[in-house]
């Protein structure tokens, strides 16, 4: 897959963007942004951060499937050890942020004011104050800043959220979400288990869930918690979203066993149905009736990385998500962690 339409003059009227920390994810991001330029032809990789060509070529592993780069590539691109020199000598339009979570307010901060939009991953940021100043810098130089939380892109939630806002089968009565997995021994020397770097599971895992939850419901009136810390810190949540006439019970866990698969499942109750989504499939009971429909998960990264370019590229809004409202997100997860430190009901 050629990175060439991308020669010669018409080279200098693309957007170009850097991809800065390529393991898996940042692969994935690649090969779904070559997609795109394919579809659109207007931007460009200009360079890479955080790897080498020998390394970038190589395939990978994730919990979400095989990723393949060698079909790309890469001889236009640029390889750079230090985001700083690249920003030095690369003149980029955007960049892809998918570094360790303890990194992405340095980096994004450090982006926005070199006057580049940024695509920074999940979660945003280990505290509110920093999602705050990744706001005021997005603000202070006029570039946009989008955050990660891919599962607001996928159709099958998208779907639900129609569910909630028409009122289509009724009221919301009660919601659940789990969240479980194999401990993850996978990251850049185990980073991820530390919880100063990561946020453990809670901000790292359950924050999928934690967003969802604030993109259906808004912010609730009370937060409940208990967490887990035998095997790591912050392995595991259980906590209940107190709001005006229902409540929301969620659970994460990845502290389990290395041959325990994946899984993920959330269901709405409503007056007249009742709503699951398990992985990527969206079912709905009824009294009289039931129906399925199952969906690709790459549409998600897919559609939120279109969302991005849209905005960067065309100035089109995005209403589905905004740094505001993931920052509230941010918050929420880090009320669990204090209500379940506390022993206690935490008030939002």
């Amino acid at each position: 897959m050629k990175n060439e339409l991308l020669k010669g003059d018409d080279l200098a009227n693309m957007y170009k963007y850097a991809i800065i920390g390529f393991g898996g994810l940042g692969k994935k991001h690649l090969m779904n942004l070559v997609k795109l330029q394919s579809e659109r032809g207007d931007f460009c990789l200009s360079a890479i951060c955080g790897t080498t060509l020998e390394q970038a070529q190589k395939g990978v592993e994730l919990n979400l499937g095989t990723v393949d780069v060698s079909s790309f590539d890469f001889s236009s691109c640029n390889f750079y050890d230090d985001y700083k020199d690249m920003f030095k000598k690369e003149k980029l339009d955007f960049v892809l942020s998918v570094l360790p979570t303890y990194l992405h307010e340095e980096v994004a901060v450090y982006a926005l004011n070199e006057g580049v939009h940024v695509f920074s991953e999940k979660p945003m940021a280990l505290s509110v104050e920093s999602c705050q100043r990744m706001i005021e810098a997005a603000k202070a130089n006029k570039k946009h800043l989008m955050i990660g939380q891919c599962l607001r892109f996928h159709p099958a939630y998208a779907k639900l959220k129609q569910y909630i806002d028409s009122l289509c089968y009724g009221k919301v009565r009660y919601a659940t979400f789990e969240r479980n997995s194999q401990m993850p021994l996978w990251t850049w020397n185990n980073w991820i288990l530390d919880s100063d770097k990561s946020g453990g599971c809670i901000l790292d895992m359950h924050i999928h869930d934690v967003d969802l939850i604030n993109w259906f419901f808004g912010m609730p009136d009370s937060i409940t918690g208990h967490m887990g810390n035998s095997k790591i810190s912050r392995e595991s949540i259980s906590s209940t979203y107190h709001y005006d006439n229902f409540a929301v019970d969620t659970r994460a866990d990845w502290s389990l066993p290395q041959t325990y698969p994946f899984k993920a499942i959330c269901r709405v109750d409503f007056d007249e149905a009742s709503v699951v989504v398990e992985n990527d499939t969206l079912y709905v009971y009824k009294d009289n009736e039931t129906f399925s429909e199952a969906f690709d998960p790459e549409e998600a990264f897919v559609y939120e990385l279109k969302a991005f370019i849209e905005q960067v590229i065309d100035s089109k809004e995005c209403d589905i998500t905004s740094p505001e409202s993931v920052s509230d997100s941010v918050n929420m997860a880090l009320k669990e962690i204090q209500a379940a430190q506390k022993g206690e009901d935490v008030v939002m």
